[in-house]
């Protein structure tokens, strides 16, 4: 069986036997083309696919659903929130909250009674998110993985609050000049991308309103500073 998550700049498959033993994964850039970044990785998969080996069927979720499921004909398609919990639940049964940061995206959703009760979206803009992290990293000449590792060797991280992109740039390029070690930027960072989701996307007051079973998901919380960041200001 074949699963597609054509992600905003990730492309993510697997395959899974009969019994749900994940056989193959395939995680990449899709370099602003799902489509193309879809199709090479299947190429791969049949490259290396064993003769008496078939897949016998195929599903789509993510920002490129539509897209992979018209152009390549898979067997259906899931929403995005939908193939969230349906994830979180086969390993947590009991989730109560989900949290995905993705690379451009951000997804608050509340469980009640083994369904979707509420879903909180970031709107517009992209701060927060996986592609956040990247431009600062990129902006300092560094990959997102050494970027990352700086921030857990931080002693002070600068506070950088919760703002948009635009703001963001003035205000890491004043703590900069202020003499900010890296380690303590990146770290100010991570907390800002879980400021944002705790304060601008769910707006919450007390950290005890997620939930008492959370989950969290998407690229962005392969960064370990992020999910640390999230333990520290919610205490979980």
């Amino acid at each position: 069986y074949l699963g597609i998550d054509a992600g905003s700049t990730t492309t993510k498959l697997v395959i899974t036997g009969a019994d749900d033993e994940i056989l193959y994964t395939s995680y990449g850039s899709n370099k602003g083309n799902p489509l193309q970044s879809v199709s090479d990785a299947l190429k791969e998969i049949y490259r290396i696919l064993p003769q008496d080996c078939y897949i016998a069927g195929s599903y789509a979720t993510g920002y490129g659903e539509g897209l992979i499921k018209a152009a390549l004909r898979t067997d259906g398609g899931e929403v995005e929130t939908v193939a969230h919990y349906k994830a979180a639940s086969k390993f947590m049964p009991e989730v109560d909250f989900i949290l995905d940061i993705g690379g451009q995206d951000m997804k608050c959703i509340k469980i009640r009674g083994g369904a979707i009760d509420s879903l909180m979206l970031n709107e517009a803009c992209s701060a927060g998110c996986g592609s956040f992290l990247e431009s600062f990293a990129s902006a300092l000449e560094l990959g997102i993985e050494e970027f990352a590792k700086s921030a857990l060797e931080s002693s002070k991280p600068v506070n950088l609050g919760s703002r948009c992109t635009v703001f963001m740039n003035s205000k890491v390029k004043q703590v900069q000049k202020e003499g900010a070690s890296l380690a303590d930027l990146s770290a100010g960072l991570a907390y800002s991308v879980i400021k944002n989701a705790l304060q601008k996307v769910i707006k919450i007051r007390n950290p005890e309103d997620l939930g008492r079973n959370i989950i969290v998901q998407g690229g962005t919380f392969y960064n370990e500073a992020v999910l640390r960041a999230f333990e520290q200001l919610t205490g979980r």
